[in-house]
């Protein structure tokens, strides 16, 4: 008997996943095309909200936030660089000056462990890690030294935009998470419901006896086995998402969207100086896994979950429908 695999239910993946997942399917189908598949009419409906899911997963929207969020980075980098420049000067050429303790501290605690590229790392990240560097400079050096190298201000300017940054980027994921968690979640249900139907008809052709469906039967059968490989390759990412999510420890997954997300992706939460870039350590993910059933011998049970997402995904689509990785720095 010739069936869609039922091992597993693409309600588990995010919505960046179950976009490139329905994506690769409409390829497949455009292959074979919906006639000889007998899903002509489904198709139809399936493609229209399949291009509303990418619109909400991948949409860019204008946002005061955004442009807060932007604005706290590139001044918490250029403080940074600022105050870095003023730290490599601290050379001594005396080996019996007072000041040779000063430059170990400098050089062990604070040059060699805030590197120059930390401007080009993931906003979250690079959030961390000034929080250690402020942290740092308060502590590593004494009230006298940050005196003496001109540092107060900065180190208090530091702080203040890497909290409004941290302010803007709360205030945005809780704005777009209101605005586009309730659509997300349909367009994803309402898709289950066309895939499993779909699924259904194609099954029942691929086992047809009846000689006038035998060509149908043909074309069934190999795209059943294609979709099967569509299922395996989906899983196996969702697998080595959720391995990283569990050796990062924090249950949230970098770059593809945690799983509280908005559905909506302004693409500048990865990246480096300006511009909306996307956010390896993404706030907002890419949606989550939605319950419900996914058994496609019975499509009369639509799933029921699927929240939305955000972040700038590895798996957003290109124009001709492939997925491809990258980064956007500033």
């Amino acid at each position: 008997m010739f069936q869609i695999s039922s091992n597993f239910s693409i309600t588990r993946l995010n919505n960046a996943e179950l976009v490139a997942f329905f994506i690769n399917f409409r390829k497949a189908v455009n292959t074979s095309t919906p006639e000889n598949l007998g899903i002509e009419g489904q198709m139809s409906a399936f493609n229209s909200k399949l291009d509303e899911l990418v619109d909400r997963v991948y949409v860019t929207t204008a946002s005061e936030y955004t442009a807060a969020m932007r604005t706290a980075d590139e001044k918490r980098c250029l403080i940074f660089r600022r105050i870095r420049l003023r730290l490599q000067m601290v050379e001594v050429a005396d080996p019996n000056s007072p000041l040779v303790a000063l430059q170990e501290v400098v050089r062990t605690h604070l040059l060699s462990k805030y590197v120059s590229t930390v401007v080009s790392r993931a906003y979250q990240e690079r959030t961390s890690i000034l929080q250690g560097f402020i942290y740092d400079l308060s502590n590593k050096l004494s009230e006298d030294d940050i005196e003496d190298l001109h540092l107060s201000d900065d180190i208090a300017a530091l702080e203040l935009a890497n909290n409004e940054f941290v302010s803007a980027y709360a205030h945005r994921t809780a704005e777009k998470a209101e605005g586009s968690k309730g659509v997300t979640a349909r367009l994803r249900n309402e898709m289950n419901d066309i895939y499993l139907q779909m699924i259904f008809i194609i099954q029942y052709l691929a086992n047809s006896t009846v000689e006038a469906n035998a060509a149908k039967a043909e074309a069934c059968q190999n795209f059943i086995a294609v979709v099967n490989v569509l299922l395996s390759d989906a899983k196996n990412r969702l697998d080595q998402r959720l391995k990283a999510e569990a050796t990062d420890g924090t249950g949230n997954s970098e770059g593809t969207g945690n799983t509280e997300g908005d559905g909506s992706s302004e693409g500048d939460d990865n990246g480096g100086s300006t511009s909306e870039g996307g956010n390896g350590s993404s706030e907002g993910a890419n949606g989550s896994s939605g319950s419900g059933s996914s058994n496609p011998s019975n499509p009369s049970n639509p799933s029921e979950g699927g929240s939305s997402s955000d972040g700038n995904d590895p798996n957003k689509p290109n124009s001709d429908g492939t997925v491809s990785d990258g980064e956007i720095t500033f």
